[in-house]
């Protein structure tokens, strides 16, 4: 009885990833383990190797799962099948260099996921196979008798041996001509054979070519001559099946052209969604933007108009009405720039990033000139990116920096550039308040904060921001970080 294909699922939203291995169960795999970072898949693949990984390509860790995909792959062929809500075309690029087995755009049905999940398993056997029967072809030319044909240009005569006529379904007591041999050539490959052969009649030489016999049977019966030149004007060449071969190329070429054809539908509805949710969300944003701020306004009015007929109580009431209104007004408006984002196409130029980060240093120390600060910008770091986008990284970055070493006695903050695998990375370190890495992975989603609106100000989206430039840029930022130790914000701008 044929076992159940096992599945690794690498994916670092715990939720989704107990969601994923139910319906992976239901529909008849064994699910033996989930990973959550890169390490944790590799150092399960190297014990247990499954036959087919699902691989989300945002997961915890320094190695993104396109980064992981590759390490895997260094120890043979493993089947890759990433799942992402991501569509860049960078990302994409990334991926496809990594030969996957397909891809899963989030949200996907059920029915998708088991049509990938088998093309990618059906893709993988036709490989082992054609592996295979490699191997064994090689093993049987070295050790059987294959089929040789003679040509003599001067008579126009084949001759062809026992096995060569088996394999052209031709007659072995006599020679046959030329014209003879390519009637036996199924008219769609005729033409080519014809020419390679009289290409290498003046002057002699070389040739390898494959083609179809001309044959009722299906499938087709394919042959390969690879033929030099003899002494005396001659020709000889050595004639093979290769029917197992081309048949297996075939399957598999089908097979990646309907994994491709999935793939770009599933982008372009992906695409069209997204388009459809960043329109809803400006709308909603921007029609809001009236109201909240009428309600501080008037809040204000109240305050100075009728502050004689309020109590104390009621004063701290309209305050606080006021100075929730101006907060949310503030999240709209950074909704409505993450939202923006999305429909800048960078501009790319060289870009001074030491000049930006001095500068936004600067307005950061007037706002407070009575903090102590310690700042070290590198000098000389250049980079290739969107102006505009590259200082919105700094600015949101380092005055993140600067707002959690306020209840330090001295603010230090670095900035910097460390070389990783032929890349620039830059970062941002600060010794602020820090935080437990365990929750790193929440500070990049709109709104999620690991710290109240009472300890440090803010709307919770600027990491989400500097998150979709990176991206947009074709690189990424990730953290590093302990509690009451603060933290190092990386980021690149290239892939």
């Amino acid at each position: 009885m044929k076992q159940p294909a096992r599945i690794l699922i690498v994916e670092d939203e715990s939720i989704v990833a107990f969601n994923l291995q139910q319906r992976l169960s239901q529909l008849g795999y064994d699910v033996p383990h989930v990973a959550v970072s890169g390490q944790q898949s590799l150092d399960i693949v190297s014990r247990s190797r499954p036959d087919l990984v699902l691989m989300d390509i945002h997961i915890e860790g320094d190695m993104d799962g396109i980064e992981v995909a590759a390490r895997l792959n260094e120890d043979g062929p493993l089947p890759v099948i990433y799942l992402t809500a991501y569509s860049e075309d960078s990302t994409l690029e990334r991926a496809r260099k990594t030969r996957p087995y397909g891809y899963l755009i989030k949200p996907f049905s059920e029915r998708e996921l088991h049509a990938t999940i088998q093309m990618a398993l059906e893709r993988h056997a036709v490989e082992e196979a054609l592996v295979e029967n490699r191997r064994l072809l090689q093993q049987a030319l070295d050790a059987a008798s294959l089929g040789i044909l003679e040509f003599d240009p001067s008579s126009a005569a084949m001759k062809l041996n026992p096995r060569t006529a088996e394999l052209l379904d031709q007659s072995a007591e006599h020679a046959i001509t030329l014209e003879h041999f390519l009637a036996g050539i199924d008219e769609k490959d005729r033409a080519l054979v014809a020419t390679r052969f009289r290409e290498a009649l003046d002057p002699l030489k070389k040739f390898s070519e494959e083609f179809r016999l001309l044959s009722d049977r299906k499938p087709s019966r394919w042959i390969k001559i690879d033929a030099s030149a003899l002494p005396e004007q001659r020709i000889s060449g050595v004639v093979q099946d290769i029917s197992e071969r081309k048949h297996a190329e075939i399957r598999l070429r089908k097979l990646n052209e309907g994994l491709e054809s999935l793939v770009g539908e599933r982008t372009n509805e992906l695409r069209e969604s997204l388009k459809e949710l960043e329109t809803f969300s400006y709308s909603v944003a921007h029609d809001l933007r009236s109201p909240i701020r009428a309600i501080a306004g008037l809040s204000g009015v109240l305050l100075e108009d009728h502050r004689a007929q309020l109590d104390e109580a009621g004063i701290q009431l309209i305050a606080r009405i006021a100075a929730k209104s101006t907060q949310m007004s503030n999240l709209i408006d950074a909704l409505l720039n993450l939202s923006h984002l999305s429909k800048v196409t960078p501009q790319l130029s060289e870009v001074d990033l030491s000049s930006i980060a001095a500068d936004i240093i600067e307005q950061q120390m007037e706002t407070e000139p009575q903090r102590v600060a310690e700042v070290r910008i590198a000098p000389d770091l250049k980079a290739h990116g969107d102006p505009v986008l590259v200082r919105s990284i700094l600015d949101n970055l380092l005055r993140n920096a600067w707002k959690f070493c306020a209840n330090r006695d001295v603010t230090r903050i670095e900035v910097g550039r460390e070389p990783e695998a032929g890349r620039d990375v830059f970062y941002v370190k600060d010794n602020g308040c820090g935080f437990d890495m365990a929750h790193a992975d929440q500070l990049f989603s709109p709104f999620r904060r690991l710290h109240s609106e009472t300890e440090f100000k803010g709307t919770g989206i600027g990491l989400s921001i500097v998150q979709r430039i990176a991206a947009r840029h074709g690189g990424r930022v990730w953290v590093q970080a302990r509690p009451d130790q603060g933290a190092t914000f990386y980021f690149t701008l290239s892939a």
